[in-house]
């Protein structure tokens, strides 16, 4: 008997809905475009660009005539989409997009002006080479742009679900995120909070004129919720919010930090598997509310002349 071939999903794809669309406030990348002088950056290099949901917001601040490069490992990505070359086809700007690893890229040294990239570095298991290949496809003078999140926080932020939490719960919640955090990296899959140290990172790698900023982006969640893009945080929750995939998943990660822990792990599950429907119950009834606040870091820097 055959069985059905089920359609393959892409690295991150369950973080690639209308929710990904209201990641940034179009006033803070203004800002920042003028801060970084993007007008003055002709072709650009977006490293694990996905569905390019970056590049797609960047390319409007560069200057013209406009080249933007994609480059995915994941084969579903780096197919590309009739749609996604059409946007760029429609903007005027001539759009490239291959398939390559970020610790080996297939391009020649010194060959754009901005190689930047967006929740990446959080997910190769050697951050630095890939720095340093972002680094050497940068023409000397040229900027880095890395936006790359610490995600630990999530685990301490309150709503008015979890706000008389007992003291032991909130401590299991971080515990939680600590030891999955750690046994995706153990596995070699990334770091989900890599982005405090990207910084120092960038100066070890010999980079310049190091800034780093946060996103000013919070998506607030207050009744009646009817905001698009509290729609959209409401359709990702209940379509899966996960960082495991297919070849991985919690209890692997867990496992990889020793069997002692597997034991808190099936408690946690059983203890908290309320959770979900607990912040629906109260959605639903008109009472759940919390700021959305995020801690997303924006770090660039210049490669020295």
């Amino acid at each position: 008997m055959r069985t059905k071939n089920i359609k393959r999903k892409g690295h991150s794809e369950d973080f690639f809905g209308e929710y990904r669309d209201f990641w940034w406030n179009e006033g803070f990348l203004k800002l920042l475009a003028k801060r970084l002088q993007l007008h003055s950056h002709f072709n650009l290099l977006d490293v694990g660009c996905g569905q390019c949901h970056w590049s797609r917001l960047l390319v409007d601040y560069l200057g013209a005539p406009t080249k933007v490069c994609g480059v995915d490992n994941d084969r579903k990505w780096s197919k590309g989409e009739a749609e996604l070359n059409q946007f760029f086809k429609t903007k005027g700007v001539d759009f490239e997009l291959k398939k390559g690893d970020a610790h080996e890229l297939p391009y020649d040294d010194e060959t754009f002006d901005i190689v930047t990239c967006q929740t990446l570095l959080i997910h190769v298991q050697h951050p630095k080479t890939v720095i340093a290949e972002m680094k050497r496809v940068l023409k000397p003078g040229g900027t880095i742009l890395c936006v790359e999140p610490n995600n630990l926080v999530q685990s301490l932020t309150q709503s008015s679900v979890s706000m008389n939490d007992p003291i032991d719960e909130v401590l299991d919640h971080v515990k939680y995120a600590l030891l999955f955090e750690k046994g995706k990296k153990k596995l070699g899959l990334g770091d989900n909070s890599l982005g405090d140290l990207v910084p120092g990172f960038l100066v070890q790698a010999g980079f310049n004129q190091v800034e780093v900023r946060l996103s000013d982006k919070a998506i607030a969640m207050y009744p009646p919720y009817t905001t698009d893009e509290q729609i959209a945080t409401m359709r990702q929750w209940q379509n899966g919010n996960t960082w495991s995939n297919e070849e991985f998943s919690d209890y692997d990660y867990f496992r990889a930090m020793g069997p002692e822990n597997l034991e808190f792990f099936e408690n946690y599950k059983r203890k908290y598997a309320h959770l979900g429907e607990r912040m629906l119950r109260n959605i639903d009834a008109n009472k759940y509310h919390s700021a959305g606040g995020a801690m997303m870091y924006v770090i660039s820097a210049t490669k020295p002349l």
